[in-house]
Parts: C-alpha cells; structure tokens; sequence
C-alpha cells in the first residue's frame, strides 16, 4: 500500500488509492494493529506521512461504518484505543508519534484518546511543571514560533495544527495554555480563540473565553474579534460558557469596542449543493469575492450530526476559483443554489447540532465571515418546518387527493433522474441480521420492510431536505419531494411508496452483492466459467460429477426450507434475464443461502455439482417449443415465482428496466401476486410461458 501511493501520479489518484486501502485495512484489523505501532514509534519522513495517511483514513472509514450503525466501526476504533493504551504503557509512544497519532484520530472526525496525554517526556513534564506562567510562556513562543513560520498567518492552518498537539497535553495544563495562546496579541489569535469555543474538549473552550477576556483587559480586543463573538453567541449548547460570553461582550460594548468597520461587499457568484445522500451527507461550495479577495467556502453536513466539516480555500484568481469549483462537481452530483438556501440549509444543521449537544465545527466562523452570513441561526430540523420553508405557500399540501397521489407515484422514477439515489440504501448490522436470517425472496422483502418502518423518520427527513433544496433549484421534481415527505410524515404507507420500495430492493440487492464479495464462502474455479457465448457454453457440465441420485438435490435443500420447485424458478429466472448471467453470479447467491446448512465441504462441493446438470435442463426445457415450463400442480406455482423472483434480485444487474418495458412489469407483478396466492391462471398457462421463451431468445451478452 506504501508503495503505491508512493507511485500515485495525481492527487486525485492517491486519494483513490487511499479509499481503497482504507475499506481493506478495517476488513485486516492485525495489519491496521501493525501500522498503529509504526505510526506511534515513527520519526518524520515520507514514508511516515503516509503510513499517518492511511491511519487517519481506515479510522475515517471505521467511523462512518459507526455512524451507520455497524458495530464492526465500533468494535475497530475500540481495538486501536486499547492498543493504542498499551503502547503509551510499555513507552512505545515518541513524541512525534503521539502528534501523528493524535492527527490521525482528528482527520478521521474521531477525538483522540485521553490516553495520549499521559506519556510522558521532556515536553509533557515541561508541560506539567507549567503552572509557572513563565515557563509555559517560554514553551508556547518556541511552539507558535515553529507553527507561525511553517505556515503563516492562517488560523484554519493554525487551529488543525493545534488540534493535533493539544490532546497530548495534560488535561490540567490545556486550560492554561490555550489561555495564554489567546491572549497573545496579534488578530490571529483571537481569531483562533472564537473558533475554540465550539471545541468539544470544556478546558478548551473555557481556556479560550479567559484568553479573549484577557485581550479585553489587556486593550488588544478588535471590533472584529467583538463581531465574531456577536455571530458566535447562538451556536453554543453550553449555557454557562454563553453566559461568560455575554458578559464579555457587555464588557466591551462598555469599553467602547465598536462593531467592525464596515468590510467589503461579499459576492457569492456562484453557490454549489449536493442532494442529500442515503446517509443524510450533503455537500455545499461557494466562490467568495470580498473587494479583490478570491475564495471558496466548502461545508459538509450530516444529517443526525449537524455541520461535520467547514473551511475556506483561498483562491489567486477568479480562474482557480472556477477551477476548484469545476473539480468539486466533478466529484459530487451538484445543483447551484441561491444564497438565502445556504443560509436555510446551514441554519438547520446548526439547530439540529444544538439539539444533539454537538457544536458546529471551528471552521464554520470563517465560512459564515467570508460569505457575509452575519445573520446565520439555528433553525428548526423538523420535517414540517423543512417543508413549510420548501412551499412557503403551501400549493402541494393545497391540491387534491388524487393529484398529491399522482405526485407520489411519480417518484418511481426518480432513480433515473437523480444518480444520489444510488446510495439510497440501508446497510446497518440489524439491516444485516435480518436479512440473514431470511430463507426466502418472501422473507426477505418482510424483513426488510418491517426495519424500514423502524427508520421512517430518517428517509422521511433525507427526502424532506432534498425537497427543499429542489425547491430552492427550482427543479422540476420539486412537488414530487415535498409530497413524498408529507405523505411519509403522515403515515402513508411504505409499499405503497415507489420510491421507498425502490429503496427496499436496494438494500437487498446491496446485501446480497456484498455476500458475493471474493472473501465470501465460495469462489468461481476456472472450471465454472463461461466461453464468450452463452449458447456455446450453456451445456458445460462440471468435470467428475457423479450421476444426481433420486432425492438427493430435494435433500440437500430441505434444512433452509427450500424445495425442488423453488430451485426450478430459481434457475428458470437465471436462464430467462435480458443480460447473460455467469454461473459464479447466479452460483453465489445459492451458496449463501444453503451453504451454512451444509456442515461439510464435502456437501457443499456436492450441492454445486448438481446444480450445474440442473441449470443445463433449464436451458434444454427453453429450447424445447414443446416442454413445460412451470409446474403442473397448482400449489408449487407460488414456491416457483418465490424462486424466479429470488433470481431476479440476486442477479439484478443483469435485469434494466429499459429491457424489460411495460410487459415485463407486468409480469413482474403477476409473480409477487402469485407469491401470495393469487394466481392468474390465463397469466401461468398461456403469458408467462411465451414470455419466458422470447426472453430467452432475446437474451443479450
């Protein structure tokens, strides 16, 4: 991995590169162990930035697979704080370690662990001993002396690299510090002092109030610093913290600190949003002008964690401000949006913060000064509020019954109008549960169906903000969002929602492709693949199978409750999908299903020698005009369309809907209703045979 992204041409290829390896590390937990203890024990060099790098992103990765509710995230960053426990107490942790490590853990969005701050060295204890304010005066200017001649004037570049350092201080010595760091005179540090009173660590945020209190004192308090302050005051959940705040604005308005001069006009000339994904993120841009400044503010934003990330890229020229702009929406799906949007899209994850207890990220400051929102607030997160603010005049809660249904059943065909809903999908360890335990395409869609009822609330909010930013587009799908969230904050019913069934068979189509991964139980030989044509090969046989005895495939079945018949639809929708379905792509599904019920390798090697024989009938029955193709008894037709319908979402890739058209919908239909019971027999007798045979025919490569 080292060495790649040390071959990485671009940066767009390292990040890619990056990814990937993340998604690997946290699936190899020994090796993501091993690169810690590197990580930790490291000097400074090239291949150590990138072993931090890939620290920081397997964590990343760990803490939104948390976030999503799976307890493998929970369970990684567990591991690493414990180990990271062990090499503080065996002093396996160096100096530099502890600030790569501490890195690691604030890139990824995660606070580091307490643990840090209690190895011990020369700076610690010089930190320890620091109650003397001359001595933590002299360590802070050899400190901010290296920090401000690396990198400047920037207070972001400032506060990340502070960020970094300050969880490896003594608890009892942050407060002090920080203090004193803000008390220093120049602007930038009470630039930095606003933006530690969003810090989650109370020392912090504490240290800093006293920090711009003594800048009051000392006669060093700006108009700009008492500006921010004013913005700041109705972000913070910490009610004794605004109270000190208050105080030191009353303060200052009594010494006669005047609000800032008035600035540049701030020109926003172009404002970029994404919809909202699956996971309730969505990102926004702007490309800032004040006077003859150039920058771009970029936010992220979570829903159920308010604002996750904000920061302002300076820009030289109006030319790389479109550029990074042009790269941003080159990444993301992006609509451009008004000003008064970004306000109202801001204002709800700040309220939605506040009422989680979480405060807004220290960037958030600098991107509400430069775009000019001096107005920015909470703002409410319900749903109704979010609507109320997509259709100010209420024109789609005003129209009929039947119109507000035709909107809603609109929304069928919303996955082909906006590519976010790709990622529209549930996957959480519950999600994972009960899909697992399911033995049939029946028990499947229940399951799945029953947890998203459990989770009504969430995609009912992921549709309500994607309307309101519609609204806001004025995109034509607009109406159809707001009706969608109403209905679903009403209590409409899910199956009777397309897009919430779209997102139901979603979530088990990611289930099963997931189980298909290489590291699955079962792998394609070179004996299971296929020749370039499908009709070519469709009698391939595997090498050595023994003849199928009597019952025996009917008996290697029966433990998960599956039948004959079940197989036969199983097998016949395989054969029968517009798109050619390789053997290791309709084989897998199988796998999963039965391989767990079969105790030995001995049955399990056995199980995929008969199905081979079997699909080859299939294909022989098809290509007979005389052959029957569903079931002469009518009871065994509702377990053969569970088994057809079963096919057609494990192999769904292969099934688009352009192939298919109306009859094919139809059909589709007629198979879920016979699921049931309810058997059209003109359907089973004369339809679906004819059917089957043209889709055969006409199936593609």
């Amino acid at each position: 991995m080292l060495t790649a992204l040390a071959q990485a041409s671009d940066p767009m290829a390292q990040a890619s590169a990056l990814k990937r390896f993340g998604r690997a590390l946290l699936e190899r937990q020994d090796d993501a162990a091993a690169l810690l203890a590197q990580v930790a024990g490291s000097a400074i060099g090239d291949d150590d930035e990138r072993m931090s790098q890939l620290l920081s992103t397997v964590l990343d990765e760990a803490r939104m697979a948390r976030e999503n509710g799976q307890r493998q995230g929970a369970l990684f960053i567990d591991a690493l704080e414990a180990q990271l426990g062990e090499l503080v107490a065996s002093n396996d942790l160096t100096f530099r370690g502890s600030l790569a490590v501490s890195g690691a853990w604030i890139r990824a969005g995660l606070t580091p662990p307490d643990i840090l701050a209690a190895r011990q060295d020369a700076f610690t204890d010089a930190v320890e001993d620091g109650e003397d304010p001359a001595a933590l005066e002299t360590l802070l200017d050899g400190l901010i002396g290296s920090l401000t001649r690396e990198h400047g004037g920037n207070v972001s570049v400032l506060h990340a690299l502070f960020a970094e350092m300050l969880p490896t201080v003594p608890p009892e010595a942050r407060r002090a510090l920080v203090r004193l760091a803000v008390a220093r005179p120049k602007e930038i540090f009470a630039e930095l002092g606003c933006a530690w009173l969003l810090d989650p660590n109370a020392d912090i945020r504490f240290g800093a109030v006293e920090g711009l209190a003594d800048r009051l004192a000392a006669g060093t308090a700006s108009a700009e610093m008492l500006t921010r302050l004013t913005i700041l005051r109705s972000w913070l959940a910490d009610a004794a913290l605004r109270d000190r705040l208050d105080g030191l604005v009353r303060e200052a308005m009594r010494k006669g600190v005047a609000g800032a001069a008035r600035e540049p006009e701030r020109k926003l000339h172009r404002i970029i949003a994404s919809p909202v994904d699956g996971s309730g993120a969505q990102s926004m841009a702007a490309a800032v002008q004040a006077g003859g400044t150039r920058s771009v503010a970029v936010v992220l934003l979570k829903q159920g964690f308010g604002v996750k990330d904000a920061y302002v890229l300076p820009c030289d020229s109006a030319t790389e401000q479109r550029r990074i702009l042009a790269t941003l929406t080159d990444e993301i799906e992006a609509l451009d949006v008004p000003r008064a949007y970004m306000e109202q899209a801001l204002g709800i994850a700040l309220g939605e913060g506040l009422e989680a207890g979480l405060a807004p990220v220290p960037g958030l400051v600098d991107v509400a000064q430069a775009c000019g929102l001096a107005e920015l607030r909470p703002l409410s997160a319900s749903v109704e509020d979010m609507l109320d603010l997509a259709d100010p005049e209420g024109r789609v809660a005003s129209l009929t019954v039947q119109a507000r249904g035709r909107l809603i059943t609109a929304s069928e065909h919303w996955p082909d109008a906006y590519p976010v809903l790709d990622s529209w999908f549930e996957d959480s360890d519950e999600i994972v549960v009960a899909l697992e335990s399911a033995k049939s395409h029946t028990a499947l869609t229940r399951n799945m169906w029953r947890l998203l009822e459990d989770r009504r609330a969430h995609w009912t909010a992921v549709i309500a903000r994607n309307a309101l930013l519609l609204s806001a587009a004025g995109a034509d799908h607009a109406d159809e969002f707001i009706a969608v969230a109403a209905a679903l904050k009403d209590g409409r019913d899910l199956k009777k929602t397309p897009v919430m069934t779209f997102i139901c068979k979603q979530s088990i189509m990611v289930w099963m492709d997931r189980r298909e991964e290489p590291d699955g139980p079962f792998d394609a030989s070179p004996d299971m693949s296929f020749a370039s044509s499908p009709r070519a090969s469709a009698k391939r046989t595997m090498p050595h199978a023994a003849p199928e005895e009597a019952g025996e495939l009917g008996k290697l079945l029966h433990p998960v409750g599956l039948t004959e018949p079940w197989l036969e639809g199983y097998l016949m929708g395989v054969c029968t999908a517009p798109l050619f379905v390789a053997p290791p792509d309709w084989l897998s599904p199988l796998i999963h299903l039965v391989g767990p019920s079969l105790k030995t390798e001995k049955k399990l090697t056995r199980f995929v020698d008969l199905l081979m024989p079997r699909y080859n009938g299939v294909v022989s029955t098809l290509q007979a005009p005389d052959q029957d193709l569903l079931p002469a008894d009518i009871p065994l037709i509702p377990i053969w369309a569970d088994g057809y319908l079963t096919a057609w979402e494990a192999t769904k890739p292969s099934w688009p809907a352009k192939a298919l058209g109306a009859k094919g919908k139809s059909i589709r239909k007629a198979l879920e209703q016979a699921t049931e019971g309810r058997i059209d027999p003109t359907v089973f007798q004369v339809t679906l045979p004819a059917w089957l045979r043209e889709r055969f025919a006409a199936q593609k490569m």
